[in-house]
């Protein structure tokens, strides 16, 4: 699952600036968005390092520039960067929509379909709201809603399953350049066997290669696989540092485990054990119970059983019961 601070980039877009948008300030390159950026030249940021800093950041921007809708989106990103469940990101997006409908209606979606800020998880509310945010394709802004709404046609949820004009709205999102979209194609494809492993890799190509870092991550992981692909470590241990380095979480972990087990290069636990705690701070259930493996019985680094003990639980509210009981032998 991508990580929420990567989910609040995609319904965003650069069609946020005004006719004479506010100067870029800290609040964009603390929280400004990856590939939408405010405006056309200004700061982006994948996933936010930084939470309190960026939250006090669009604050001041949003005290200095009143009339610039974008930075109560931004803050309400940076919101739920520090706290997924925080309330106040519904009010910053809602007070937005008279201005941004497009957008604060692709925000609210992402919120109901995976039961954020607050709201319950419903995800016939997340379709309503990625339809309206879609009305407004082919214009940029639309793209991540219509992303949205593609996916639970395929998948059914939310209302009828319409496969077909799902692939179709993925496909043609893919083919003007969203990046998301064609690691959104290249999965559903997978799925359903629709098209062969060097298609799909193809298409995880283009997806790394407009910048979805998330795609650039699963690419890798193809190539160490040799799914599609030709066996190539080197270029997965690249795709991983990639998207690790931006703060794709997944590809922090794969990165870990390319440490770990000494995967073209010399094993470095140490290194390993950072990744994995990156990633497991970053929501990875996988790098949360092999970070804790490793902590518990001090393989190749001294031994943090309380650390391991906080990873396990981790895993654990990720919803891998094993973790809950690892955590629990521990304790």
């Amino acid at each position: 699952m991508r990580g929420i601070l990567t989910l609040m980039a995609l319904i965003l877009s650069s069609a946020m600036a005004s006719a004479q948008p506010a100067p870029q300030t800290a609040c964009d390159s603390l929280a400004g968005l990856w590939l939408l950026p405010r405006a056309e030249g200004m700061a982006q940021v994948y996933a936010i390092d930084d939470a309190p800093a960026a939250i006090a950041a669009c604050d001041a921007a949003r005290a200095q520039y009143p009339s610039e809708p974008a930075f109560a989106l931004l803050l309400a990103r940076a919101l739920m960067a520090a706290d997924p469940m925080d309330t106040r990101a519904v009010a910053l997006v809602t007070g937005a929509q008279a201005e941004l409908p497009v957008l604060g209606a692709a925000q609210l979606a992402a919120y109901y379909e995976n039961g954020l800020a607050g709201l319950p998880a419903s995800e016939r509310i997340a379709r309503d709201f990625y339809a309206r945010a879609c009305e407004g394709w082919p214009a940029p802004n639309a793209r991540p809603g219509c992303a949205g709404l593609a996916r639970m046609m395929i998948e059914g949820r939310g209302g009828p399953a319409d496969e077909s004009g799902g692939f179709e709205m993925l496909q043609s999102l893919c083919s003007e350049g969203w990046a998301m979209a064609c690691t959104d194609l290249a999965q559903q494809q997978e799925l359903r066997g629709e098209a062969s492993d060097r298609q799909v890799t193809a298409l995880l190509a283009r997806a790394c290669d407009g910048g979805d870092l998330f795609g650039c991550s699963v690419l890798g992981f193809r190539y160490e696989t040799e799914t599609g692909a030709p066996y190539d470590i080197a270029r997965a241990r690249a795709l991983y540092e990639r998207a690790c380095d931006g703060g794709e979480m997944l590809g922090c972990g794969n990165l870990g485990e390319v440490y770990r087990s000494g995967l073209g290069v010399a094993p470095d636990i140490a290194r390993a054990v950072e990744l994995f705690g990156r990633a497991c701070t970053g929501n990875d259930a996988y790098a949360c119970v092999t970070l804790g493996n490793i902590l518990a019985n001090g393989r190749g680094v001294p031994a943090d059983v309380p650390r391991a003990i906080a990873a396990f639980d981790q895993a654990c509210l990720l919803g891998d019961p094993e973790a809950c009981d690892q955590a629990d032998i521990l304790r």
